[in-house]
C-alpha cells in the first residue's frame, strides 16, 4: 500500500489512516488477522470500546473463567 502524504498541510494524512484501518478491519474480519492471537502483531485497545466482530467469539469470551 502507498499513498502520498504531507506532514506539512496535512493533505492525505486522514486518507492514509483511514485506508490502512479498513485492510487491517478487513483482514480481521476475514479471520486473516486475530487481535485475540498473541504475536498477530495487533491487540485491542481500550477493553470499553471492543465490539465482537466474529460471530460466537463473545460468547466464547463469556466461559473462559480467567
Amino acid at each position: 500500500m502507498f499513498l502520498e502524504t504531507s506532514a506539512l498541510t496535512g493533505e492525505n494524512v486522514e486518507e492514509a489512516f483511514l485506508k490502512c484501518s479498513r485492510t487491517i478491519l478487513g483482514k480481521i474480519e476475514t479471520g486473516e488477522l486475530d487481535p485475540d492471537r498473541m504475536g498477530s502483531g495487533i491487540q485491542y485497545g481500550d477493553p470499553s470500546l471492543r465490539r465482537s466482530i466474529r460471530p460466537g467469539k463473545q460468547e466464547e469470551r463469556q466461559k473462559c473463567a480467567c
